[in-house]
């Protein structure tokens, strides 16, 4: 049920754990409004009943009450002068707003978008992926479950399924509040004492019945104006969130919620070739649906019924007609060889026939000094043969197979998922996502720089920065540009025990900590964002010296990493050379 989709009760119960929560805020809120409307209807039905009532006293009441013909019960008049009276929104406001609640609502069942198992099986099959990645199974290093994994995103990427029912779902919600709006908004319209009435909806007796002999009140018209105006609000908020959300279904960039489009569009591969292909034009994208929505209006219904007329006329290749297209691809070669075959025979032909000639007529002495003489001919006479057939077999080349632009993956069902899911999951998440479906390295690929890094002997101060991980932190960089970014955090293990790192001005990124000269330390470290972890670095150990003149001649104040690591390898190295020795 649709119901179940949007609230997500059977998440909340416990019984779907293998399940996204499919359903944006928006669309719980559209669900809540089609929901309001029809509180209201029932309330307004409720109130008024199921006729509108309607009071007529007579016309010397309006000027004094001391007739006695005013205290007189006048029931059965007032039911006959309701039609005369009564205007057509009097007598159907409330059954229109009932009638709209329950199409809005009724919509929700239909399985266009919620409520379909195609769509729920793509989601399904994006978080058997998801669930499998996010927890790091020993299941995800199978090389066949890797080829499993490539098989359904491809199935991803190449389908428009979703994109395509989440628009026919919201445009056909969008028609239909609008089209609730006008048509309240009329009949509200009728209710106010400003005097508009566009369609002539109004009643033309103004009040009057039974030859102005009697005159009618409707006590409900307040009730209804009122009531009117608040639905009004409702529908048009609730068309707004549907062209809100029929705007994310066309793919924009950035736009209306598409921001993952722009981060897919940034991904390189290790050759610095873009791995998807997303159309950054926004006026490409509409240009584009609008195509798309022009076939599926004009172009669409011919083709399906000329297909059902080829189906139903039985014209559809036979086997033998398969046989035949599949052996034609070797038609060329064939004509080739005969070609061949055809240019020997007739050479050894006309050699045959030259020497028949020549001893019929005895002359087989001329014919010999002829033949000397004819062979330099005969050579010349080969080469523009030879060349003609150069030019023939260059001419018969076959060209390089034309092959099909990567068509545009803005609509793909991937991006739709993961740009439906950035409303539950953190975008952070979802971006360290692609770089375990996608060749890209992520951020546990960060090192500690040793070039960089360096000791401040002014104060005896360690400024440790790391490596540069690519693409995807300058995508996480992006993502929390309003939240500082990405932070590294960590201690240093030492002699001591845990020391923990402080923020340098220059970098966010680059820890510092006060360290004792000839200590050996661990640093432990690893990358946050929005105060939750991201990933977690390696460790890495390094001494400090005890000497730091030698190097302050050489570097300077600042003191890189480098040198402490090269010095307390070669330390190492030259004890491990000495125990050896002394072993021997």
């Amino acid at each position: 049920m649709a119901f179940l989709d949007i609230l997500n009760i059977p998440g909340l119960l416990g019984t779907d754990l293998h399940s996204f929560k499919r359903a944006n805020i928006y669309d719980k809120i559209d669900l809540g409004l089609a929901g309001v409307v029809g509180i209201i209807g029932v309330v307004v039905l409720i109130l008024n009943g199921f006729s509108t009532p309607i009071t007529c006293v007579p016309t010397s009441c309006e000027s004094s009450n001391t007739n006695p013909n005013c205290a007189l019960d006048w029931t059965y008049q007032s039911g006959l002068c309701k039609g005369e009276v009564q205007s057509f929104p009097d007598a159907s406001f409330h059954y229109l707003l009932v009638i709209f609640a329950l199409l809005l609502v009724g919509l929700l069942t239909v399985p266009i978008y919620w409520g379909s198992n195609a769509s729920k099986e793509l989601f399904d099959n994006f978080y058997y992926i998801w669930a499998k990645l996010k927890n790091g199974d020993e299941e995800c290093k199978d090389v066949e479950w890797k080829r499993r994994m490539h098989f359904v995103l491809d199935q991803l990427k190449s389908g428009k399924s979703l994109s395509t029912r989440y628009a026919l779902y919201h445009g056909v919600a969008l028609v239909l509040d609008l089209v609730a709006l006008v048509v309240v908004g009329l009949f509200t319209l009728n209710f106010t004492d400003l005097g508009l009435d566009p369609l002539g909806l109004a009643s033309t007796s103004g009040g009057k019945c039974a030859s102005d002999g009697f005159t009618c009140a409707i006590p409900n018209r307040d009730l209804f104006k009122w009531f009117g105006v608040l639905t009004c609000f409702v529908l048009l908020v609730k068309a707004v969130i549907n062209l809100k959300c029929l705007l994310f279904s066309l793919g924009l960039p950035g736009l209306f919620g598409r921001n993952f489009l722009i981060y897919a569009d940034n991904l390189k591969d290790n050759s610095d070739k873009s791995i998807y292909n997303i159309q950054t034009n926004p006026i490409m994208v509409l240009l584009h649906t609008l195509l798309v929505v022009l076939k599926l209006i004009f172009i669409a219904p011919i083709q399906w019924l000329l297909a059902f007329c080829r189906f139903y006329a039985r014209k559809h290749d036979s086997p033998k007609e398969i046989i035949k297209r599949l052996s034609a691809t070797n038609i060329r070669a064939e004509q080739k060889e005969t070609k061949k075959v055809e240019k020997e025979a007739k050479a050894l032909e006309t050699a045959v026939n030259g020497d028949d000639a020549a001893l019929k007529n005895g002359d087989a002495a001329a014919k010999n000094g002829d033949a000397k003489k004819e062979k330099p001919k005969e050579k010349e006479e080969k080469k523009p043969k030879e060349a003609e057939e150069k030019k023939e077999e260059k001419k018969e080349e076959p060209k390089s197979t034309p092959l099909v632009a990567r068509p545009a993956q803005n609509w793909s069902d991937l991006f739709f998922i993961i740009d439906i899911l950035s409303y539950n999951i953190d975008q952070c998440d979802l971006i360290l996502f692609m770089t375990k479906i996608n060749p890209v390295p992520g951020l546990e690929n960060k090192k500690v720089n040793v070039d960089i890094s360096y000791l401040d002997t002014s104060n005896n101060t360690m400024v440790v920065s790391h490596t540069d991980a690519g693409v995807i932190e300058s995508l996480l960089d992006t993502e929390l540009a309003t939240e500082g970014g990405l932070q590294i955090v960590g201690w240093l293990e030492g002699p001591t025990g845990i020391m923990w790192s402080q923020r340098t001005k220059d970098s966010p990124k680059n820890l510092a900590f006060a360290v004792s000269l000839g200590s050996t330390y661990e640093l432990v470290s690893a990358v946050y964002g929005r105060g939750r972890m991201l990933a977690r670095l390696q460790n890495f150990t390094f001494q400090c010296p005890q000497d730091t003149k030698k190097q302050m001649k050489k570097y300077g104040q600042n003191i890189p990493l480098s040198a402490f690591i090269s010095q307390s390898l070669f330390q190492k190295f030259s004890s491990d050379q000495g125990s050896q020795q002394k072993n021997e």
